[in-house]
């Protein structure tokens, strides 16, 4: 099943630990919400969930996407549909609070939540900056902000200390394929463009926005130095396949760029972990 825009690919893409750093981490206790916060909360997306757990509230979670499985206690909450998010599962939980994406398989669900009245906050999406954006305005909603100020202060010196890393370094002519074949690659204006570039590297499709769909010809001809692919045991054959005897992947300069591999869940989600990922393809592109 492939992939053809950013929501679609996290959903299925989307498709360490005692000095981990703490967007790996769960939180050591709950968060104390504010008088009247909401206390039955529902996510559509697993980049949601994983920002509720990070914020301390994750035990207010009472609904949750079916590909939420980060931190383990999300597995153990009752799903409210994957690519297609079920508006009755989600109102039939009573939340005083409903988690969306800005963009994707969630709208339509959105939209008839809202209708009928309940109260839907749309996080944004698109860049990093974006990803820092969606963790204040959840920790506000849930009635936590100094939580949220704190972790996305936190998350934005990491990202300041890559910048200073990268910078005066050659930068490595680079593609990052969210699924093998077709190959789809991460295009300008999404937070994985901005890891790609805040990283060191230098992303050739960063002219086309978006999720763009890259030709087997184009492959075999563009001068790309290193490919980055998200790494997951459910896709692992399909990447062999792509890069074997006539695959998508199997000519020209891609055939013989360096790959660099990250987990899957953490690359492709927007959630705390990404930052996670920029430190480490900062240091796996030098």
């Amino acid at each position: 099943m492939m992939p053809r825009s950013w929501p679609t690919a996290a959903v299925r893409l989307l498709l360490p630990l005692a000095l981990v750093p703490l967007a790996c981490r769960g939180p050591e206790r709950p968060a104390a919400p504010a008088a009247g916060a909401p206390r039955r909360v529902v996510t559509l997306a697993p980049n949601l969930t994983e920002i509720v757990f990070a914020l301390g509230a994750g035990d207010r979670l009472v609904g949750v996407s079916e590909y939420s499985d980060y931190p383990d206690a999300a597995r153990s909450i009752p799903r409210v549909g994957g690519l297609q998010v079920d508006p009755e599962k989600v109102a039939a939980m009573r939340p005083d609070l409903v988690l969306a994406v800005a963009e994707g398989n969630a709208q339509g669900a959105v939209r008839a939540l809202e209708a009928a009245g309940m109260p839907v906050t749309v996080t944004p999406s698109g860049s990093l900056d974006a990803v820092l954006d969606s963790i204040r305005l959840v920790a506000d909603r849930l009635g936590v902000p100094e939580e949220g100020r704190r972790l996305a202060d936190r998350l934005a010196a990491r990202r300041a200390a890559v910048r200073a890393k990268v910078a005066g370094r050659p930068r490595p002519r680079a593609l990052l394929l969210v699924w093998p074949d077709p190959p789809q690659a991460a295009g300008g204006q999404t937070f994985l463009n901005d890891v790609l570039t805040e990283a060191g590297l230098q992303n050739l499709v960063e002219d086309r926005r978006g999720w763009p769909v890259l030709s087997k010809e184009y492959l075999a001809t563009v001068p790309v130095d290193v490919v980055v692919m998200p790494e997951s045991i459910e896709a692992r054959a399909a990447w062999e396949s792509a890069f074997g005897p006539d695959g998508a992947l199997s000519t020209g300069a891609v055939a013989k760029a360096r790959r660099i591999s990250l987990p899957e869940a953490a690359l492709t989600r927007p959630g705390p972990r990404v930052f996670d990922m920029l430190e480490k393809l900062a240091d796996a592109a030098r």
